[in-house]
Formats: C-alpha cells, sequence, structure tokens
C-alpha cells in the first residue's frame, strides 16, 4: 500500500501522490505527449491533399438534398437523403485556398496546445500542487483555449465549405451559405470550467484546513 508524503513548497504544505499515482501522472504526461504527435499526421495528410491547390477534394455539408445510389438488389438505385458530400474544387478562390491550408495547421495546434495545457496539469497533481491558484488559473486559460480553437475551427470550416459550393456553382447554388456549428464544446467548456471552481474550492478547504493546524 502507497503512502503519502509531504514536502514544503512555495504554496506551504504540499500533499504529495504515492508513488503509483506519481507514475500514473507521468504516464499520462507520455500519453498527451503522443496524443499531440499524434495530431500532425491528419494535418500533413490535409495539406498534401490541398498541395498546390487545384483539384481540391472538399467535404461539404448537405441539407434537402436527395440522391440515387446504387444500394437495391444488384446495384438498384435507391433514393437517399444526402446529408454530406466529398466535391473536388478544381481552382478555390484565394479566400478560401487559405482556409484550405489554415484549418489542418489550426486543428493540429489547437490540439498540441490542448494537450500542453493537460500535461501541466498532470504535472502538477504528480507534484502534489493540485490545489492551488496557479492550477486553477491553468484550467481556466485552457477552457479558454478550448473556446478559441473551437470558433476558429468552425470559422475555417465554414470559409473552405461555402468557398467550395460557391465555385462549383459559380455562385449561383441558393443554399451555398452554411453555417454549421456545434453546442459540444460549448458544453465541454462547462465541465473544465467546473473542474476549475472544485479546484479552487479544494484551494481554498486546504488552506482553511491547514490554518487550524
Amino acid at each position: 500500500m502507497g503512502e503519502s508524503s509531504s514536502g514544503t513548497g512555495p504554496a506551504g504544505n504540499q500533499r504529495m501522490l504515492d508513488k503509483a499515482d506519481r507514475i500514473g501522472m507521468y504516464i499520462s504526461i507520455g500519453v498527451v505527449a503522443l496524443g499531440s504527435l499524434l495530431a500532425l499526421v491528419p494535418a500533413v495528410g490535409r495539406l498534401r491533399e490541398v498541395g498546390d491547390g487545384r483539384d481540391v477534394p472538399v467535404t461539404v455539408p448537405l441539407s434537402g438534398h436527395e440522391a440515387e445510389l446504387p444500394l437495391g438488389p444488384d446495384g438498384a438505385a435507391v433514393t437517399a437523403s444526402v446529408d454530406t458530400a466529398t466535391v473536388v474544387v478544381p481552382n478555390p478562390a484565394p479566400a478560401t485556398l487559405f482556409a484550405l491550408y489554415a484549418q489542418p495547421i489550426w486543428t493540429a495546434l489547437m490540439v498540441i496546445v490542448a494537450c500542453g495545457f493537460a500535461a501541466a496539469l498532470f504535472l502538477r497533481l504528480a507534484r502534489g500542487t493540485a490545489f492551488s491558484g496557479r492550477t486553477s488559473r491553468l484550467i481556466y486559460i485552457g477552457a479558454g483555449v478550448l473556446l478559441v480553437g473551437w470558433f476558429g475551427s468552425g470559422v475555417l470550416m465554414n470559409m473552405t465549405t461555402n468557398g467550395a459550393l460557391s465555385a462549383l456553382s459559380d455562385y449561383t447554388y441558393d443554399d451555398y451559405v452554411i453555417f454549421e456549428t456545434s453546442l459540444a464544446p460549448f458544453f465541454v467548456y462547462l465541465v473544465v470550467g467546473a473542474f476549475a471552481a472544485a479546484f479552487q474550492v479544494g484551494e481554498r478547504l486546504q488552506r482553511d484546513t491547514e490554518g487550524l493546524v
């Protein structure tokens, strides 16, 4: 059975995790570091698809469209609703081309930054400095980065999809102005914010407890 130890640091007494838990935290740091490296793989793959900016495949969202697909017996046509389609854009407009290059880079960068915040949090947990003002601020900043990343990704995605549809239709596609969004990052932000608030409360309880000793 592991034993917890305590040490003295700039924030006062620090309750250290036992050896097994510290090893787990360091393993978690290694996992997020690996995740940040893996984030580069799809980014590089997408940049290779964009290539020199000609004949670029773009996945676009569709709404209220139907198409005949060979899904029936012996490849018979079946009418199906189409939610997304991958189209090839021969010559994207400059703004669209910028978004095509920027989107994978932005996404990879946000994943790497998020992994960095996670690694810093795991490191503070391993060192026994979880309940501190710095930890709470770290979580709040990480949540802010999450929102910025989500917003930036949404803007770039819509630039690519709207640009692709407008280029293919020569600006005659009536439904090409599409802005897709998701509430999932907002709920994740709330959860992360709740964790930050919990760490703040833990810091105050620990400080009050130490004052009674």
